[in-house]
């Protein structure tokens, strides 16, 4: 996912890094709670206390598709920025990327 991340990033030009950032900074986020959540579980199984193997499945798996989301709509908004003023490309959001 980091690998994408970059690749996306080198598209971006230097008007749009902030988008990038953002996105980077919003998966880092998901890490982190991904992480706490991770100690938790560890903690609370040294307490006794047993986790659904289902329910930490359900979490992990909805952390990464939702972390694959994100990526698919930056790529396909830094589409739209590569092909503005294509008369051609058929726009992935509507409302455009331009104000």
């Amino acid at each position: 996912m980091d690998k994408r991340l970059r690749e996306i990033q080198q598209r971006i030009t230097k008007e749009h890094k902030d988008l990038g950032k953002f996105v980077q900074h919003v998966l880092d986020e998901f890490d982190k709670k991904a992480d706490e959540h991770r100690r938790l579980s560890s903690s609370n199984a040294l307490a006794g206390i047993k986790t659904s193997g289902i329910a930490e499945k359900a979490f992990y798996d909805t952390v990464n598709e939702t972390k694959k989301w994100i990526l698919d709509v930056l790529e396909r908004t830094i589409q739209d920025f590569e092909h503005s003023g294509d008369k051609h490309w058929n726009k992935n959001f509507k409302d455009g990327v331009r104000e």
